[in-house]
């Protein structure tokens, strides 16, 4: 049987002067299954595995929101997950 695994992506805003610190501190994160750089709107795009969405709201909360240089994430789920 698998184990129901929630899927999210989050878009990430830095300010200019972070960006390659943010995405260094980012990138360590066991959570954190890819990070991509981008250009536009959001400078950070991630793809994070978490065992549930209490666990989700406990690293976007409590580790993500908290990086020096990190000013705004918008979180978007999978809709329908892999089982």
């Amino acid at each position: 049987m698998s184990k129901l695994v929630v899927n999210s992506y989050t878009l990430i805003r830095v300010l200019p002067i972070k960006d390659k610190e943010v995405y260094n501190t980012i990138k360590h994160f066991s959570e954190v299954k890819d990070i991509i750089m981008t250009y536009g709107e959001y400078d950070l795009v991630i793809r994070v595995e978490s065992p549930s969405l209490d666990n989700l709201d406990e690293f976007i909360f409590n580790k993500l929101r908290k990086i020096d240089g990190v000013t705004a994430t918008t979180t978007l789920l999978e809709a329908k997950p892999k089982l």
